[in-house]
């Protein structure tokens, strides 16, 4: 429910999210599977598509329980560097 409403608000569709789903990166970091899309993860033959070259940034945060459930989705260019500094859910766990 969450996931869907947030989708509707930052104009992302069910067809761009499956898009971000295949060729996005994964991150598996603060206990969630973020796939992230960067400009290198478009294939080159997408490249010139303006529809698909305004996904560059989108996140995807992933239920690491039910890897079909999309928690959340959001637009940051940037996003790849506040994710990988995250604390890994294990450590936070022993901490």
């Amino acid at each position: 429910m969450h996931a869907i409403t947030r989708m509707a608000q930052r104009g992302i569709g069910r067809e761009e999210a499956e898009y971000v789903r295949r060729h996005g990166r994964r991150i598996h970091c603060g206990g969630v599977l973020h796939i992230f899309l960067g400009k290198k993860d478009i294939p080159a033959t997408d490249r010139r598509d303006p529809c698909i070259r305004k996904l560059e940034g989108t996140t995807l945060i992933i239920d690491p329980l039910n890897n079909a459930e999309v928690i959340t989705a959001y637009r940051n260019k940037q996003a790849l560097k506040s994710i990988r500094r995250k604390t890994k859910y294990y450590q936070r766990l022993s901490g």
